[in-house]
């Protein structure tokens, strides 16, 4: 067992150390960063199509074919453009994520009016006015949001990679306080 949580803090700070430096490459360099985001997405996305594709002409897809068909020629053009053109795909994306973040604003606002309530009103006026200005904020000038996203997960993953390295050293330090306690 002991053998086995060592292994255990091992795993902890390496993959702490990785993130460590995933999040340090992703805040310099949030342009690649994003651009490597967007072609495995791309990717993703060409794969689904494909396999979308495969089950609309398979014996499983026949019920749904036409929809299957539809979504597989949309998932291979959006994944092939994503891949070929990863800069206009992120502005895209951005976009796509700034009118989502504008839906979810005016929803957490209806809801906030709704006659049935679990949570405090005034939370969900200022919670939907904030998704209403992020949206607003992605739409006006995709770009820099997307950078700014980039940015965020990698100062994410720098926090997280700390506090798996942290919580490696913790636990490798609780390994060789109870191997001492034993041969004590």
């Amino acid at each position: 067992m002991i053998a086995a949580s060592r292994r255990s803090s091992t795993t902890l700070i390496a993959t702490g150390v990785l993130a460590v430096l995933f999040g340090i490459v992703a805040s310099i360099w949030p342009i690649g960063t994003f651009v490597s985001l967007v072609i495995i997405w791309g990717a993703y996305a060409l794969v689904d199509g494909i396999t979308a594709l495969v089950m609309a002409f398979s014996r499983e897809g026949s019920s749904a074919k036409l929809l299957l068909i539809f979504t597989g020629v949309i998932g291979v053009v959006a994944g092939l453009y994503a891949i070929f053109q990863p800069l206009s795909s992120g502005v895209a994306l951005a976009w796509a994520m700034g009118i989502w973040l504008v839906v979810r604003g005016v929803t957490e606002l209806i809801s906030a009016f709704a006659e049935a309530l679990s949570s405090p009103r005034w939370m969900l006026i200022i919670g939907g006015i904030l998704w209403i200005l992020a949206g607003v904020l992605f739409i006006a000038n995709p770009g820099a949001a997307a950078l700014t996203v980039a940015f965020w997960l990698g100062a994410l993953a720098f926090v997280w990679g700390l506090l798996t390295i942290g919580a490696g050293i913790a636990l490798r330090s609780h390994l060789k306080k109870a191997s001492a306690a034993d041969a004590a």
